[in-house]
């Protein structure tokens, strides 16, 4: 294993030296982290894709990319018996479709993410994105109940990064619980999403400025699915790694992959956070020991005069995903009070809310599932960024009664 390791490592390097030179002749440069666009559901991706998918849409190449997308989609779901023989060059698509507001008891009502539309808009794809945003209650069972009496033919798509299903909550209501396979199906934007932006690139060769703009956007992709190792390195690390020597080494890597992730965070991030809150003469609380649980990866820093807020910082995601910051109650007992401080936070930062915060957004890196975030974590740029955002919020805050 040992020797495994070393020669794993040895690729490692010469990974680093390409991605070097990469950024010598600026393709590492990406417009959408630039603006840190890269995990906007609404207008980033469902733009993006709506916009690709848009026959009438300014790229010029008309349904071209609809049609790459249907054809891919019928060979993703060969045993489905989905109708869209339309004529695509008039199909209608939309972002944020309003399908009326949300009744009393979630049955109805909602905002679909993508919707395609046949030109007598009797049949319709239907695409729910997720990227880290959760499922809200019963909200394909919503898009069903509105499907089923607008579409004569029509076909609900879950997209995620990964591929995983929805959660019971989403599919299930009152009158049916919908069942994957029939009622919905998962696809992914680390192979279906990748697929049909290669294609896409294919179809506008003779289209420079949309072909460029979809490999800024195909890399940002594969960046988000961990797929970004060049294709040399990659295809040397799979022969190392096949080799019947190794084999065994392998697996036994990935079964403690994500324990060694969760080492590194009760060791290094939590000696982090203790050292912040001693600079900053700040309490903290960093009691997590499952960092890879959902919710569970947490820390906060509060001032003892603070008597219900805290400065949050949290995985919303399972597996070292979705990080984000902010203002949040100090825990269970102070969770709901003070809500004019709470109306007041959320006035002065923005960002996203719900029961338990007053305001959050994104950390600067989100995904923790790739060696260069623990390599910063290492190297102290997180301990940084961390301390940079608790020192923004309590300044921006200031004078405010946590």
């Amino acid at each position: 294993m040992q020797s495994l390791l070393h020669k794993v490592n040895q690729l490692v390097q010469e990974e680093k030296i390409l991605k070097r030179e990469k950024e010598r002749r600026g393709e590492n440069f990406n417009i959408f982290e630039v603006m840190h666009a890269q995990r906007d559901e609404v207008y980033t991706h469902s733009a993006i894709i709506a916009s690709l998918l848009d026959p009438m849409w300014n790229h010029g190449c008309k349904s071209t990319f609809l049609k790459v997308f249907v054809d891919l989609l019928k060979e993703s779901l060969p045993n489905v018996d989905f109708s869209f023989d339309t004529d695509l060059e008039k199909c209608h698509v939309y972002v944020e479709y309003n399908i009326g507001n949300i009744s009393s008891g979630n049955e109805s009502g909602g905002r679909i993410d993508i919707i395609i539309q046949s030109e007598k808009r009797d049949k319709a794809i239907i695409i729910e994105n997720k990227i880290y945003a959760d499922d809200q209650k019963k909200q394909l069972y919503r898009y069903k109940n509105y499907a089923q009496t607008h579409y004569k033919s029509y076909i609900i798509l879950y997209l995620t990064l990964d591929g995983h299903v929805p959660s019971n909550d989403s599919t299930s209501g009152d009158m049916f619980s919908m069942e994957e396979g029939k009622d919905f199906f998962c696809i992914d934007y680390k192979s279906f999403i990748r697929d049909w932006l290669i294609c896409c690139k294919e179809k506008a060769a003779s289209s420079p400025v949309v072909r460029e703009t979809i490999t800024q956007y195909y890399n940002l992709i594969l960046k988000l699915t961990n797929q970004d190792m060049e294709s040399s390195t990659k295809e040397k690390l799979v022969d190392l790694l096949a080799n019947k020597d190794n084999i065994a080494a392998m697996f036994k890597i990935k079964s403690v992959h994500y324990d060694v992730l969760n080492k590194i965070c009760n060791t290094t991030l939590k000696g982090h956070v203790q050292k912040i809150a001693n600079e900053l003469e700040m309490e903290c609380i960093c009691s997590t020991t499952d960092w890879c649980k959902r919710w569970n990866g947490h820390f906060f820093f509060y001032k003892p005069e603070w008597k219900f807020f805290c400065i949050g910082f949290e995985f919303m995601g399972n597996d070292l995903t979705n990080f984000n910051y902010g203002i949040r109650y100090k825990g269970e007992l102070e969770k709901g009070k003070a809500p004019d401080v709470k109306q007041e936070i959320l006035r002065k930062l923005g960002g996203k809310h719900n029961e338990w915060w007053a305001s959050h957004k994104p950390f600067k890196d989100q995904d923790w599932n790739n060696d260069v975030v623990f390599e910063h974590l290492y190297d102290g740029t997180i301990k940084t960024e961390i301390t940079n955002n608790v020192k923004e919020l309590c300044k921006e805050l200031e004078g405010i009664g946590l």
